[in-house]
């Protein structure tokens, strides 16, 4: 074909990229591990940056208004195809703009043409590998860091305000269950450093906290899960007044923190996750204080936290695991039903029958229902 740009105005090419959207995204910002389509926007690396982690960077595939144009959530930087292309490629605006024609069959490509695009090709090729590389030495740093803080905790929580905090304020009197779970321990200084984000506000020390191992299903610990604590005007430790009293450090999608293991066919604890017998049952929670209402209520289920609720329907099982049972939240709100039906969706295209808990006792979770009870319980004793 010859090369004939004048044929094709500027408005013209951006065009007939927006027609092949597909496939002008896909090629010059090529799918990378976790890549994934939603509603119509398609994630990935971003071309032009060391990007480390899918999420932050999309294309718009969907026809509409913004068909076409991508967007950089962490830098703030978007455009159209053609800025794609110029991002992806290092380009200059006159570059990627022949670069566009050659891509539709517009022009013929010299041997200089195919020389840059190599070039620019290789670039970007290294950028993906130097970022695979950082992430890879981040992922590292944060499992290493996570089983530290774990390991450095201690381990016995009787008589600290980890077991102050879930006997007077949750109504979880972990003596019930016989022993505590091996996942919780106590760190009588935790650091913490949070920014308000309404405020500005930084937040910055050392506190009591507790600590709880999060693990993949092989039983590693890959992360961390730390509830910071403090004591209140009424004597009982509760939350402490952070911006966020509850963070996981470490990767824990996939991963869950292992509260109660059941009980086994001759009495004391249950096999570990990934050698449960067939045909087992597991109960999902979001948060560790409903796993362990749930472990108080029924001593003789599995019992696993899953930390959030876009991971309740991620937590990896094995085969055996034959029913799940996921103890949700009372959340009206349209994000968490979507993210609830999704869970239940993923446990049942693995085969496996599912089934929902949510608290019509009045309140929004099984901690709820179980201190109105032990409430109800000690306000009869009164009597």
């Amino acid at each position: 074909m010859t090369d004939r740009p004048h044929l094709h105005s500027l408005a013209d090419i951006k065009a007939m990229l927006n027609d092949q959207v597909h496939r002008v995204a896909y090629h010059y910002a090529p799918p990378a591990k976790g890549s994934y389509e939603d509603k119509g926007l398609y994630f990935t690396l971003n071309p032009g940056r060391a990007d480390r982690s899918v999420g932050s960077f999309w294309v718009t595939l969907k026809p509409g208004k913004w068909q076409g144009h991508w967007k950089d959530a962490a830098t703030g930087h978007g455009g159209d195809l053609l800025d794609l292309i110029q991002l992806a490629m290092g380009l200059s605006p006159a570059d990627a703009l022949r670069e566009a024609r050659q891509f539709l069959g517009l022009v013929n490509e010299t041997p200089a043409d195919r020389a840059r695009r190599e070039k620019a090709m290789a670039a970007s090729a290294a950028r993906a590998q130097e970022a695979e590389r950082r992430a890879a030495e981040d992922l590292a740093r944060r499992k290493d860091q996570a089983l530290g803080i774990y390991l450095s905790a201690r381990e016995r929580i009787a008589g600290t305000p980890v077991q102050a905090y879930l006997r007077d304020s949750r109504a979880i009197d972990l003596a019930a269950l016989g022993s505590q779970p091996r996942a919780l321990r106590y760190q009588p200084k935790c650091y913490f450093k949070q920014i308000d984000t309404e405020t500005g506000e930084c937040f910055e020390g050392e506190g009591p906290a507790m600590v709880a191992a999060v693990s993949s299903i092989s039983g590693e610990t890959v992360a961390v899960h730390r509830t910071w604590l403090a004591l209140g005007a009424d004597g009982k430790w509760g939350k402490a007044p952070l911006p966020q009293p509850r963070k996981a450090l470490g990767p824990f999608g996939g991963a869950s923190i292992r509260l109660r293991s059941g009980i086994g066919p001759q009495g004391g604890k249950g096999a570990p996750l990934n050698k449960c017998p067939a045909g087992s049952h597991v109960f999902i929670s979001e948060g560790i204080e409903d796993a362990l209402s749930c472990a108080i209520l029924l001593p003789e289920a599995r019992v696993l936290a899953a930390i959030s609720l876009g991971n309740m329907g991620g937590v990896k099982l094995p085969r055996n695991v034959a029913k799940v049972t996921l103890i949700a939240d009372r959340d009206p709100g349209p994000e968490q039903q979507a993210a609830l039906k999704h869970a239940v969706s993923q446990y049942q295209k693995q085969g496996r029958r599912v089934a929902v808990w949510q608290n019509s006792m009045g309140g929004k979770d099984l901690n709820d229902a179980l201190m109105g009870v032990t409430t109800q319980k000690d306000g009869d004793d009164g009597q």
